[in-house]
C-alpha cells in the first residue's frame, strides 16, 4: 500500500513525499514555482523519482545506532518515509512533515525543569528523540551523536510543538570519548575567537549533568529572543544533501564527496562566492589544526536566505585526535593530496590542493597563513578563560594546533 505525507518548507506547502508498494520514495512539487527544498532538487512538476529524492530525506533522519533504535520502535515500511512521518515537524532546516497540515495555532508550552533535563540526559542514549515524554515532540535531528533540541524562552526550556520550533540543541557526554563537551566547546569557541562564523555555544548543567547547548543558525527568534517568542525557520542543505549523497557514504574513503566535490558545489550554487571560497578553506585549515578527522560532507552546509544561497556557519568543530586511534579512526574524512592522514601532510600539499582547486596557490598560501598565524596565543588565552582544570584536554589540542601551524609555516 501506498504511502503520502504532506512536505512543508518555511511553513508553505511545497509538495508531496510518496512511498509506494515496494518501499521507494518520490518527491512531487505542488507547482514549479514553489521554492525548492534543495540545489539538487529544483522545481519542476516532473515527479523525482527514488533515486534523486531520497538522499535529500534519508539526510534529515538520525543516523547508525540512533536511526536503529527509532526504526525498530517505530517503522513500517520504508524507515526515512515512517520515521519522518513520526517526527519530521521539527527537522534541520525549515522542512516539516505532515499527514494532513501543522497546528500553528496552538499555545500550549510545555516546560522542561531542571530535573526533567536531567532525566532525558540519563535516558537519551535508549530514548534518542525522547518519545518518553508525555506529549513528545515530532523532532527528527541528523547526525550520529547523542543529542536534542529544545524551544527556549526567557532561559528555560520548552517542549517544541508546531507553532515553537526547536532554538537550540543539547548535546551530551559520551562515556567512549573522554571530555567529549570541553573537546567540542573550546574547540567552538575557538572558532568563534578566530572570527570563523559558527553559532553560540555555552557549557551547562542540570543536576550535576554537564551538557553543551547550541544556539541553531537555522532559526530567528523575533526581537531580542526573551520577551518575544516567534521563531521563523531558515532553511538549509548539507553537502550530502547539495550532493545527492545518502549519509552513508558522507566519508571520501566510501565513495562519497571529496573537497574538490564540495568546493564545486560552492562554485555552482553560492551567491557569494568569492566570501564563500575564502570560508570553505579557513575550514579546511582550522579542522586540520585543531586535528578533526571527522570533517566530512554533513558537517558542512548551505545556508537559503532571503539574500541568497551561501555557506553555512560551521559547527560539530572538535578533536578526533586526542583520542588514540582504538577509539576513532585517525583517517581524514576526504583526502588532500591523495593522503589520509593529517600527520602526513606538508606545506606543499595544501599548495597543491589550492591548485587543484584553480586558485592561486601562493595568494591561497599566504591568506591562510596570515589568518591563523596568531591562532596558538589566542587557544591559550582561551584555555586560561574557560578556567579548565589543571591536565584539560585543551592543552592536546593546543599541542596539536602548535605542531600543526610549525608545519604550515
Amino acid at each position: 500500500m501506498s504511502r503520502e505525507l504532506n512536505v512543508y518548507l518555511c511553513g508553505n506547502k511545497t509538495g508531496v513525499l510518496r512511498e509506494n508498494e515496494l518501499m521507494q520514495l518520490s518527491f512531487q512539487y505542488c507547482s514549479d514555482k514553489v521554492q525548492p527544498l534543495s540545489v539538487r532538487l529544483p522545481a519542476r512538476m516532473e515527479e523525482y523519482p527514488n533515486a534523486l529524492a531520497a538522499p535529500f530525506f534519508e539526510n534529515l533522519t538520525p543516523e547508525g545506532e540512533i536511526f536503529e533504535i527509532l526504526a525498530k520502535a517505530h517503522v513500517s515500511g520504508n524507515k526515512v518515509y515512517s520515521i519522518l512521518d513520526r517526527f519530521g515537524s521539527d527537522c534541520a532546516g525549515a522542512v516539516a512533515f505532515y499527514e494532513t497540515e501543522p497546528n500553528a495555532n496552538d499555545d500550549t508550552l510545555h516546560e522542561i525543569p531542571t530535573s526533567k533535563m536531567a532525566q532525558i540526559i540519563d535516558n537519551l542514549p535508549q530514548d534518542p528523540l525522547l518519545t518518553s515524554l508525555k506529549n513528545p515532540p515530532r523532532l527528527s535531528l541528523a547526525g550520529a551523536q547523542s543529542k536534542f533540541a529544545v524551544y527556549k524562552l526567557d532561559n528555560r526550556y520548552y517542549r517544541s510543538t508546531d507553532k515553537y520550533p526547536t532554538t537550540h540543541i543539547i548535546k551530551i557526554t559520551n562515556k567512549r570519548f573522554p571530555n567529549l563537551l570541553e573537546n567540542e566547546l573550546f574547540c567552538m569557541r575557538l572558532a568563534q575567537v578566530m572570527q570563523l562564523g559558527v553559532p553560540d555555544v555555552e557549557l551547562k548543567s542540570a543536576k550535576d549533568r554537564q551538557y553543551i547547548e547550541i544556539q541553531r543558525y537555522d532559526r530567528k527568534i523575533n526581537g531580542n529572543g526573551v520577551t518575544c517568542g516567534i521563531v521563523h525557520r531558515i532553511h538549509q542543505e548539507d553537502f550530502c544533501q547539495a550532493l545527492g549523497i545518502v549519509s552513508n557514504k558522507k566519508y571520501q574513503a566510501g565513495g562519497g564527496a571529496g573537497l574538490k566535490d564540495c568546493f564545486k558545489v560552492i562554485e555552482e550554487f553560492s551567491d557569494n562566492k568569492l566570501t564563500d571560497f575564502t570560508r570553505f578553506m579557513e575550514w579546511i585549515i582550522f579542522n586540520y589544526l585543531i586535528g578533526n578527522t571527522d570533517s566530512h560532507a554533513k558537517n558542512i552546509s548551505l545556508l537559503h536566505t532571503n539574500g541568497g544561497i551561501k555557506l553555512a556557519p560551521f559547527y560539530d568543530l572538535l578533536s578526533t585526535e586526542i583520542y588514540p586511534e582504538k577509539i576513532v579512526d585517525h583517517g581524514m574524512a576526504m583526502l588532500i593530496n591523495g593522503k589520509g592522514k593529517y600527520a602526513s601532510l606538508k606545506s606543499a600539499d595544501f599548495m597543491v590542493l589550492f591548485e587543484q582547486l584553480g586558485l592561486n596557490a601562493t595568494n591561497m598560501m599566504k591568506t591562510v597563513k596570515s589568518r591563523f598565524s596568531g591562532i596558538v596565543s589566542k587557544a591559550k588565552d582561551l584555555r586560561r578563560s574557560l578556567n579548565f582544570a589543571d591536565g584539560s584536554v585543551c592543552d592536546d589540542i593546543i599541542a596539536i594546533i602548535k605542531k600543526r601551524t610549525n608545519v604550515l609555516s
